[in-house]
């Protein structure tokens, strides 16, 4: 009896052991810093359509590598809001840029990050888009993301605005630089 006693006391001693370990050694955890993006630029224009773009920090400031899984913004313009544009948004990895709006999972180290570039596209429904985004309004933007390492995945989610103001800013350097 005192022998199975003493085994049981070994075993959980080793569980309480191993599981101090690991809660020890921690887990991934993911930041994008919306704090610190830059301001949307105006990349492209023709009559009917206006692209801009972002760059949005992130860091892996846990404790163990993790994977990015699966990332994409999810705009906010709801048509009782702003109805005269259609709206396309899209993110990629600023060190390996894609254009075809796939996110390729990637394994980012502990105290490491990147960026990644979203791109917001406007299309008039009609007429001209620098008369459809004269009365634009604030459209806030959600950058999801799914994240895998040591714990469960799960998925989170951090929230910019692209402003008017910010867009019409955009909006006016880029003509004025296509103008030169």
């Amino acid at each position: 009896m005192e022998f199975l006693i003493g085994l049981v006391v070994i075993v959980l001693c080793a569980i309480a052991g191993v599981w101090l370990f690991i809660a020890h050694k921690g887990d991934a955890h993911f930041t994008f810093i919306v704090e610190q993006r830059t301001d949307f630029t105006l990349k492209e224009i023709t009559q009917e359509s206006a692209t801009f773009s972002t760059t949005v920090p992130f860091v892996n400031d846990g404790k163990q590598d993790g994977t990015l899984m699966d990332v994409f913004p999810r705009h906010f313009l709801p048509s009782e809001q702003f109805d005269a544009v259609d709206t396309d948004s899209r993110l990629t990895l600023a060190s390996a840029n894609r254009t075809d709006g796939y996110w390729e999972a990637c394994i980012i180290p502990v105290t490491t990050g990147g960026s990644i570039i979203l791109t917001v596209k406007f299309t008039a429904k009609a007429g001209d888009i620098k008369t459809a985004l004269q009365d634009m309004v604030d459209m806030p933007i959600d950058i999801v993301y799914q994240v895998v390492a040591r714990s469960l995945w799960y998925i989170a989610k951090e929230r910019l605005v692209m402003t008017a103001e910010e867009i019409h800013r955009a909006l006016a350097a880029g003509i004025e630089t296509a103008a030169r």
